[in-house]
């Protein structure tokens, strides 16, 4: 089934009004304020004019906008000049000050998150499942008690040939038809271990490179709900940040208390990372610019948990530790896949410049296993085959010590150990390691817990 996401709406601009009575008001005295309104309609804009006294707030105009669309404050976001409008307690007139126009004429955009409907694939994807559960009301109405939560595995599509022409033209490699075998092993395995919540479904885009990597997860995925939508088609955020954005509000909708499911989406770089950032809690104009920061392996998978809450967490980005390291690739391949002609290996190069590997290390050294090391270390290791130099600088806090000799051996060096103060102050560590190399290629390995990580990540992304 294909969505048709093309919704038209067509609403003639009242007649422009004049300056002096854009500064005029009623017979209180009480000055207005107009805005020049656009609304976010799959992709396109539809523009109209609004009026609204000039000491009203943001809330105000969100009510007003609401009540237009028939719609919840809370589905609708507003965004002037770049930026979402947060704080509902701003005057209009500061708006308009803020503006600049004539007349203090304010330029706004607003998107409205609509709620899932029933029948449609993009709005019930996840939540079809749930929507045939046969458990009797007095089960159902127990489960509403307990917060709700739904998995969402996001997969980019195995590698293709013939990038940057015609989209029919984009077939899997055979590295893409292994890597997207591998990845839908691998998530088989999570059902089957009961890592994955039993209700299911699939969404992909319906360009060809997705649609064959999404068509391996049914073969080993029982009771798997299918849908596909050209939403999820390959986008550039920065040129159509309300089409990626619409993508972003549909499928990231709270679940309903007591439900428990697994949305699988196959898709592409641009649009994964831009849901990431979001779901991060990135706002649009930033996400629309940070996702270019990063870069998804083929097949590789980013989990992201959504609550019924409402709240996000980002749980995993870009894994692909399940693809066998003879077929990892990151880039597509121009004109025609000639790897068969050279040896069958896929055509990769190593990143040049300096390459940061952060591992997470587990709080108390009592919870990681000998296993859970060696695993780590022989993933990093591999790495040094296709992807980053074979000649690292290991650093370690405390804690991390046991993980980072294991993987120092490897590389033949001594971890360097981080002082304590660095969990709480790691901003020296970022400068120390998040520099330009001394060479032309180089690696730093970071073995760290959580807060240390996570700052450096971020600010990496210049947050």
């Amino acid at each position: 089934m294909q969505i048709d996401h093309r919704r038209h709406m067509v609403e003639a601009p009242p007649p422009k009004r004049q300056k002096d009575e854009l500064q005029g008001g009623d017979a209180a005295g009480m000055a207005t304020v107009l805005f020049q309104v656009k609304k976010a309609v799959a992709g396109a804009a539809v523009a109209f004019e609004m009026e609204l006294p000039a000491a009203g707030t943001v809330k105000d105009l969100i009510e007003a906008l609401a009540a237009k669309e028939s719609c919840s404050v809370q589905l609708i976001t507003v965004v002037s000049r770049g930026k979402p409008l947060k704080d509902a307690d701003v005057k209009l007139s500061e708006l308009s000050t803020l503006a600049g126009g004539a007349g203090g004429t304010v330029a706004v955009v607003y998107i409205v998150r609509k709620p899932p409907e029933e029948g449609n694939p993009a709005g019930r994807s996840a939540s079809s499942a749930s929507a045939t559960s046969t458990q009797a009301g007095a089960g159902r109405a127990s489960r509403t008690s307990q917060p709700g939560r739904r998995i969402i595995l996001m997969l980019r599509h195995g590698q293709c040939c013939h990038e940057g022409e015609r989209d029919e033209l984009k077939e899997l490699t055979p590295h893409g038809h292994k890597q997207a075998e591998d990845t839908a092993c691998f998530i088989s395995k999570l059902f089957a271990m009961g890592k994955l919540p039993a209700k299911r479904a699939l969404l992909h885009s319906t360009s060809r490179r997705a649609r064959e990597t999404a068509a391996k997860l049914p073969i080993h995925i029982q009771d798997l709900d299918v849908w596909n939508a050209d939403l999820l088609r390959e986008t550039d955020p920065t040129e159509k940040p309300f089409r990626a954005e619409e993508v972003f509000n549909r499928l990231f909708a709270a679940p309903e208390a007591g439900d428990s499911d697994a949305l699988i989406i196959v898709a592409h770089n641009n649009i994964i990372l831009y849901m990431l950032m979001r779901a991060a809690g990135v706002p649009i104009e930033r996400a629309a610019q940070a996702w270019m920061l990063f870069h998804l392996r083929h097949a590789s998978i980013t989990r992201i948990d959504v609550f019924s809450t409402g709240d996000k967490k980002v749980v995993s980005i870009g894994s692909a530790a399940h693809v066998a390291d003879t077929a990892v690739t990151w880039k597509n391949v121009t004109g025609a896949d000639m790897s068969a002609w050279k040896g069958g290996g896929p055509e990769r190069h190593k990143f040049g410049g300096r390459m940061l590997v952060l591992v997470r290390q587990a709080a108390g050294l009592e919870s990681v296993t000998a296993q859970q090391i060696q695993s780590v270390t022989d993933h990093v290791k591999s790495l040094s085959g296709y992807m980053m130099s074979g000649k690292a600088v290991v650093a370690c806090t405390s804690d991390g010590q046991p993980t980072a000799n294991m993987i120092a051996s490897k590389f033949k060096t001594v971890p360097q150990l981080l002082p304590d103060s660095i969990c709480e102050e790691p901003e020296a560590a970022f400068l120390q390691f998040f520099s330009v190399p001394g060479s032309s290629r180089d690696t730093v390995i970071i073995v760290a817990e959580d807060v240390p990580l996570l700052y450096m990540l971020l600010r990496s992304l210049g947050m």
